[in-house]
């Protein structure tokens, strides 16, 4: 059986964001590159990490109906009483504001389960991947999915004929 390295299972492309950045831009910079994540930067240094959940925890609060769930967060109808409230908290921040201020690492030898049991314990979707202590590549939960998925196709294969 073949065990998973965070190399094997990584996204190599890092996409980044300043601390500075509004939120109305962060949502759209997440949206248009299809992810659910970025690395946050202050010059060359990494100093954080921000996800759709972050923002949804941020907004939620007041602005989440429990009946609609998120449906309403990002699309509240001008008419509605709090609209303008709304919208003064979602242009009155920044990542920084709402960001998570650490960086979680492992190196890109460390198996899946490894990868997994530091996210467990963290309590965090994604961990930057490395190589002699530089950034390489990005681990979120949903990449270990695949070596489940690989795991479960293997213990399930019938045995070949020796």
């Amino acid at each position: 059986m073949n065990t998973y390295t965070a190399s094997d299972l990584m996204t190599s492309r890092l996409m980044t964001v300043p601390a500075n950045l509004g939120l109305r831009d962060l949502t759209d910079f997440l949206r248009d590159n299809a992810i659910h994540g970025a690395l946050v930067k202050e010059g060359d240094r990494l100093v954080g990490v921000v996800s759709y959940t972050d923002l949804m925890v941020y907004l939620s609060d007041e602005f989440v109906d429990t009946e609609h769930n998120f449906s309403r967060t990002f699309v509240p109808s001008p008419e509605e009483e709090n609209y303008q409230e709304f919208v003064n908290l979602l242009d009155g921040a920044t990542v920084n504001d709402i960001m998570t201020p650490a960086v979680f690492t492992c190196d890109k030898q460390q198996t899946a389960g490894q990868v997994a049991e530091l996210m467990m314990e963290k309590e965090i979707h994604r961990v930057v991947v490395t190589e002699d202590g530089a950034a390489i590549g990005l681990l979120s939960a949903t990449d270990l999915l695949k070596a489940v998925s690989a795991y479960e196709v293997a213990l399930t294969a019938p045995a070949s004929a020796g």
